[in-house]
């Protein structure tokens, strides 16, 4: 009987801890697109505002994201779409290109968490290559797969 009571009670508390996460901004919890490990509490729109980045106003798939906690203030993103989609996104948030490169000299697929991830830096031809500020005190890495359907951004604050 008191196990009942006790396996109650745990059952109970879960259910109130798990609906206050989601009702007070862990929604993200739901959100399958964050990778996890994640940054706790912040939702993607949260993220793109800190971080300035606007996505394009057209379908956007096989969207991915991950930011560090406060203390490592980073933000990585990753997307599919229709090759003039990528070309509003780059255009909304002002980016410049810079110099084409090959898949293998990608700084940012010497990255370990991409890595883990899998993003993919094997499609043959010149990556595009883009950095900016859209924001005081961040600055924005983007690299445009050869076909111009994919993109991955990383973002970091400088302040």
């Amino acid at each position: 009987m008191k196990q009942r009571l006790v396996t109650a009670v745990l059952a109970v508390l879960v259910l109130a801890v798990g609906a206050t996460l989601v009702t007070t901004r862990g929604a993200w919890l739901l959100d399958q697109r964050a990778y996890p490990g994640s940054r706790l509490g912040s939702s993607l729109d949260d993220l793109l505002a800190q971080f300035g980045l606007r996505l394009p106003g057209c379908p956007a798939d096989d969207l991915r994201y991950w930011s560090g906690d406060n203390v490592e203030d980073t933000f990585y993103l990753t997307f599919t779409a229709d090759p003039s989609c990528v070309a509003a996104f780059l255009a909304d948030n002002a980016v410049t290109a810079g110099e084409p490169l090959p898949g293998d000299r990608l700084a940012l697929g010497k990255d370990p968490r991409v890595q883990r991830w899998g993003w993919p830096f094997t499609e043959a031809g010149l990556y595009a290559t883009y950095s900016g500020e859209p924001v005081p005190d961040v600055d924005v890495d983007v690299v445009v797969v050869p076909s111009g359907r994919r993109v991955f951004a990383y973002a970091f604050e400088t302040g």
